[in-house]
């Protein structure tokens, strides 16, 4: 099944969006954001290659097989071979896929079919493209056998990419994108990270519920997430403060200036 690395189906999609027109003179009043096309449009691009390519190679990559042995499991994660709730899988499904969509919805109620909102879905495509290589990068490099890998002794290539913990990285880095968003535009507010923290945590639980990932993939998942979700924002904000660097002729040849409005 293709995971929220739809993801980067939907930063293909934005690509198009955000990149049609990216540089205005005249910054809207409600633009949190600075998009730089010759910059973003091959990040994006590139990122998105990195969350899609893998899936379609899957059984090319994967190469480890059970059986799999769990007293070679930590006792920290041990307990989750248990697990199989398949209610907490498909519960799963719906948050990660909530989580995804939602900031689209709060983002155009705000801001209508705007050019921050194009801004917005830039980053925002970004976020979740470059989130999901990280995933794929761990995922298919450690290639660890899935809880309930050690429970069914399963064979299909899919059940040995645990680490980390795809959906749980995708929810937190979509809501937390959401909260920079929001926080930028409207002033700082706890209650987008608590909302973030609150179903980032909750999914982390449904994917360990449903014998899918282990704790410490929980873990790394909610790390990599976080951290996409905020950095890439943070580098795109749009400062009040605008500066730039010029090299100006003067009689002894050029010297560079830096320019900063307060």
């Amino acid at each position: 099944m293709i995971r929220p690395t739809s993801a980067a189906v939907v930063g293909l999609f934005l690509l198009a969006i955000g990149v049609a027109r990216a540089a205005e003179t005249t910054p809207s009043p409600l633009s949190v954001y600075s998009i730089h096309p010759k910059i973003d449009g091959p990040v994006l691009a590139v990122s998105a290659l990195g969350a899609t390519v893998p899936i379609f190679l899957q059984n090319k990559i994967v190469h480890r097989q059970c059986p799999c042995d769990g007293s070679e499991v930590n006792s920290f994660d041990r307990p989750v071979i248990a697990n199989h709730s398949v209610a907490a899988n498909w519960a799963s499904h719906f948050v990660v896929s909530m989580a995804i969509a939602t900031p689209i919805y709060v983002d155009y109620r705000h801001v209508g079919y705007s050019q921050p909102f194009k801004e917005d879905m830039m980053v925002y495509a970004e976020v979740l493209s470059i989130d999901t290589s990280i995933n794929n990068l761990f995922r298919y490099s450690v290639q660890r056998p899935r809880p309930e890998a050690y429970r069914t002794q399963a064979t299909d290539t899919g059940s040995f990419l645990s680490f980390d913990a795809g959906h749980v990285a995708n929810t937190v880095a979509a809501l937390s994108a959401a909260s920079m968003t929001y926080n930028y535009r409207h002033g700082p507010s706890p209650w987008p990270w608590v909302l973030t923290g609150t179903v980032g945590l909750s999914e982390a639980a449904l994917r360990s519920a449903a014998g899918k990932h282990f704790y410490t993939d929980d873990i790394l998942g909610i790390a990599v997430g976080s951290t996409v979700g905020i950095l890439v924002p943070l580098l795109h904000h749009r400062s009040k403060a605008e500066s730039s660097v010029m090299l100006v002729p003067d009689n002894k040849g050029a010297q560079l200036v830096w320019h900063r409005v307060f």
